[in-house]
């Protein structure tokens, strides 16, 4: 598991800010939200944090939570979860070669 990184901040907060640019995908999951980064925009460590065809996932530590609640809490805020918060966030990454998307999913529990 990689450990907790601005890399993944960076990328939350692009999807936050350019929301046009990305895609949210469906899910059946009510204490889930996907989202499709197109790989033109440029990550840290993608090597790391996106790897090629496999998926990475990371259990966001209480300080990242602390720092980032705002910007969690928007993303919350797209589920369909019928718990009123969370106090963990699990976050998989991982890159889709042919589609040349970065993979983010967050699930709240």
């Amino acid at each position: 598991m990689a450990s907790n990184s601005d890399s993944i901040y960076n990328v939350l907060t692009y999807i936050h800010r350019h929301q046009q640019d990305v895609s949210f995908i469906q899910q059946r999951n009510s204490n889930v939200v996907s989202i499709g980064v197109p790989d033109t925009v440029k990550v840290a460590n993608p090597d790391i944090y996106f790897p090629t065809d496999r998926l990475l996932v990371n259990r966001m530590d209480d300080d990242f939570l602390a720092k980032n609640g705002d910007l969690l809490n928007d993303f919350f805020d797209r589920t369909n979860s019928s718990k009123l918060d969370y106090s963990e966030v699990w976050i998989t990454t991982g890159y889709i070669q042919a589609e040349h998307t970065y993979l983010v999913e967050i699930s709240f529990e």
